[in-house]
């Protein structure tokens, strides 16, 4: 083959493939133009050979190459065979969407970067699948979370999969509104620790982050953290004025291993709620999709500054309670850099001191933290004891604001409401304040919600022992109810429990119900201060003073239709513009789907009842109709694929 005779070739395979990329494109719009010009390229390439071994076959050319057809009939087989070209481009690309979407990978670079990672995931995969065999997990499966050996498999797997499950698992301990009380005590038991990164993969992070050297930045620091988890290690440090830091360090690995780790949690919730019942009535898939969002964001140290700013600001009224102050020029995504809390923990201590600093320290402890929740709406989400420590000052120091929650105004009062009934045996006035708080079924037994609620608050009254278990009962309650409660709600309660060991270490007989029964009057009174409640009514009558002066007008024109017998009522069906969208996309799909299969089934009788006009010594006019209209059912086929496909996930 000479030159010119190449260069013809190539020029025309790269026309025909650009054809059949425009086209490719208007029946699949996810596919973008590289993918569709690089596919309709290799399969014309490819199918050039089949084209010609099936022309000569069917006998419209000779072994030599000679037309042996007249013309008419060479260009409609010709045609034929090139639009069945086309059906395989299409065809290719239909898999590899399915495969792997487009816009999965945005370049070179990210595709390389995407690569790796879905072999990290696969290898990862495997090595967790082994795990959840060997635990037994996979058979205590059908069983569900109320079964103690799902919960004993639970943490076996947990332990053996590594830092990222055990942070998984600590935060699903958070959620006792959702799950069972043994698997939430199970769940809590999880300690998250660490070996330290290797000093060098310490400093080159540093250095990526600041652009220097960590001496060049800091007056000192020490290479070797104190403290050690699973995302962060934590180190100490000091400022050149002098101040003490200290310099919360992202793992090098850890976003890349959360996001694996994340990725294969979401398909497995995702294929346990299609499999199992309990998966489907506790809402597996929204469940760690909130956890995964949790776990993502404390990968972000800008969120857990602003995070201890939020709630710093919140409790500034409280003297005797220390945040962490941000050092926002030495703070990245990856670095967190604050001021040192020095003090210990306080059961440590407390010990040395007063009784009357320990039950004073108590009351604020719980004051704030019930503040901060019900009256400014911005609290510390994660207060266990290690939280916690008093300062050498005398001082309570909270530490770690990865997670904080927020309530809105409304849900705040509503809150208070509750827990004030909670703790005073008011079992009326909690259904009250349930069903306006919460989302609660029209056709739920209030009376019977009434009388079971009022069983578990009169047992806490009685004993006047509250722990991290007497919401748990609550949430029992409200489950069997179907009635789910806000994860903020739940956070906050969570938030309220997390502190009794802590009060209990300060006094001992001071526990969760005599700090709330303390504290709720007051801060219940603050909701409704004059001023505050004055600061409502003026909003409310501005809002209702435009409303009456628009209600003359309307009500006028509403009498004259009336009179006039003009008054209609219209009830539009897809009003809404997404309804139509919808309709239409779906009839459109139900017409492909009928037209592919119509399509199928002539050309298979095409195809399969002998007769019809001869064209050549082998090819008929009945095979002619069964390639075209099979290339029609195949072409709809695919593309009422690809559009369902990409519907689907859309919606996951």
């Amino acid at each position: 083959m000479d030159v010119l005779s190449f260069l013809y070739q190539a020029l025309t395979t790269l026309l025909l493939a650009a054809i059949f990329s425009v086209v490719v494109r208007r029946l699949l719009p996810p596919v973008g133009w590289i993918r569709a010009l690089s596919v309709s390229t290799i399969v014309i390439v490819l199918l050039i050979p089949v084209s010609v071994w099936a022309g000569t076959g069917l006998g419209i050319f000779s072994p030599e190459g000679t037309l042996q057809t007249g013309v008419g009939t060479a260009l409609v087989t010709g045609a034929l065979l090139v639009l069945w070209m086309f059906a395989m481009s299409l065809f290719s690309l239909v898999v590899l969407e399915l495969i792997v979407p487009s816009g999965r990978f945005g370049g070179p670079i990210e595709g390389a970067r995407e690569s790796r990672l879905g072999f990290r995931r696969l290898r990862r995969y495997l090595q967790l699948v082994w795990i959840v065999l060997r635990s037994g997990l996979a058979r205590a499966l059908r069983y569900g979370p109320e079964s103690s050996e799902f919960v004993d498999a639970l943490i076996r797997t947990i332990n053996q999969a590594g830092v990222s499950f055990v942070k998984f698992g600590q935060l699903m301990a958070t959620r006792s509104d959702l799950l069972p009380e043994p698997l939430i005590t199970a769940l809590s038991s999880l300690q998250s620790s660490a070996t330290p990164s290797p000093s060098s993969d310490i400093r080159e992070r540093l250095r990526e982050e600041w652009g220097e050297e960590p001496e060049s930045v800091l007056g000192s620091f020490e290479i070797d953290p104190f403290a050690a988890a699973s995302v962060a290690q934590v180190h100490n440090g000091t400022l050149h004025d002098g101040r003490e830091v200290v310099i919360k360090v992202q793992r090098p690995a850890a976003a890349e291993q959360v996001r694996v780790d994340c990725d294969i949690l979401l398909r497995f919730a995702s294929t346990a709620q299609k499999r199992f019942e309990w998966a489907r009535k506790l809402g597996l898939s929204s469940l760690v999709e909130g956890l995964v969002g949790s776990l993502t964001e404390e990968l972000d140290y800008h969120i857990e500054a602003r995070n201890t700013r939020a709630v710093a600001s919140a409790l500034s009224v409280y003297p005797n309670i220390a945040t962490p102050e941000i050092v926002p020029e030495l703070s990245t995504q990856r670095v967190l850099v604050m001021s040192r809390l020095n003090g210990s923990p306080v059961p440590a201590a407390s010990a040395h001191m007063t009784p009357d600093n320990r039950d004073r320290l108590a009351k604020v402890l719980f004051e704030a933290t019930a503040e901060s929740i019900l009256v400014h709406g911005v609290f510390h989400a994660d207060l266990h004891p290690g939280n916690i420590m008093l300062l050498d000052d005398g001082r309570i120091g909270l530490l770690d604001f990865g997670a904080i929650g927020v309530i809105d105004s409304e849900t705040r009062q509503l809150l208070a409401a509750l827990l004030l009934a909670i703790f005073t045996d008011d079992n009326v006035n909690a259904v009250a304040s349930i069903n306006m708080a919460f989302s609660v079924d029209p056709d739920v037994d209030r009376g019977a919600l009434q009388r079971d609620l009022g069983k578990v608050l009169t047992l806490l009254t009685q004993s006047q022992q509250a722990d991290s278990s007497v919401f748990t009962r609550v949430f029992a309650v409200l489950r069997t109810y179907g009635i789910a409660v806000p994860g903020d709600v739940a956070g906050a309660l969570r938030t309220l429990t997390s502190l009794d060991p802590t009060l209990r270490a300060l006094r001992s007989d001071y526990g969760l119900f005599q700090a709330a029964q303390d504290a709720l009057p007051a801060i219940a009174v603050k909701l409704s201060a004059p001023d505050r409640l004055a600061k409502i009514a003026t909003t409310s009558a501005l809002t209702s003073a435009i409303a009456a002066r628009r209600l003359p007008a309307r009500t006028e024109r509403l009498l004259t239709q009336l009179e006039r017998g003009e008054l209609t009522v219209r009830a539009r069906s897809f009003g809404a513009p997404s309804d139509r969208v919808w309709l239409g996309s779906l009839v459109d799909d139900v017409l492909s789907g009928v037209f592919a299969c119509i399509a199928i089934v002539m050309a298979l009788v095409f195809l399969l009842v002998p007769g019809g006009a001869p064209v050549t010594s082998v090819l008929t006019l009945h095979h002619l109709m069964a390639g075209a209209l099979g290339f029609i059912g195949l072409t709809l086929a695919l593309r009422l694929t690809i559009r369902l496909f990409t519907r689907r996930n859309s919606h996951v």
